[in-house]
């Protein structure tokens, strides 16, 4: 009796764990509608998207940040040079909440000059996408941010490093 009894209660067992396998392997959580907003501009730019991170960063912006001539330059330094390369001025959004969405990404411009995939950061604020970097999906790069469109500091600004350092200074420093 227990012999006939075993194989159908196996049977119930393995049936019940094909059932809950596909919700253990469900999709990714739904997106926010900010993240949705940033992955169809990342779309829109013509790029695929091969990964995404999600939200992964959200600070206030305020002038401190920004500040390049003080001890706490090397702590400023991935907000000055996400800034940097944006074609929006900072000051627009002082005191507003920025949020970075990350996605790995191929088709970008960066993907031939590097061999690889392409990590974009959208910037965030009250809904909208502010702006952007890009840089190569290689680990251990040094040097700065692109635009998101893969341009230099000085592609974007038009003027030397130097001279752009110069003028955020003055304007950023108390």
């Amino acid at each position: 009796m227990i012999r006939k009894k075993f194989p159908l209660l196996a049977y119930f067992i393995w049936a019940i764990l094909l059932l809950l396998i596909p919700l253990g392997c469900a999709s990714d959580p739904p997106r926010s509608e900010d993240e949705k907003t940033a992955e169809n501009y990342v779309e829109s730019q013509g790029y695929e998207i091969e990964d995404h991170q999600g939200k992964v960063y959200t600070y206030t912006l305020d002038k401190s940040l920004l500040q390049s001539v003080s001890a706490s330059a090397t702590v400023n330094l991935s907000y000055i040079q996400t800034w940097s390369v944006q074609e929006n001025e900072p000051d627009n959004y002082f005191g507003k909440e920025i949020s970075s969405y990350i996605f790995t990404v191929s088709g970008h411009p960066l993907d031939k000059q590097y061999n690889t995939n392409t990590i974009v950061n959208i910037m965030m604020s009250d809904g909208e996408v502010i702006g952007g970097t890009s840089t190569p999906d290689v680990g251990g790069l040094d040097g700065s941010l692109y635009s998101l469109d893969g341009r230099t500091l000085e592609e974007v600004t038009g003027i030397s490093y130097g001279e752009w350092i110069t003028q955020w200074a003055q304007k950023y420093t108390d």
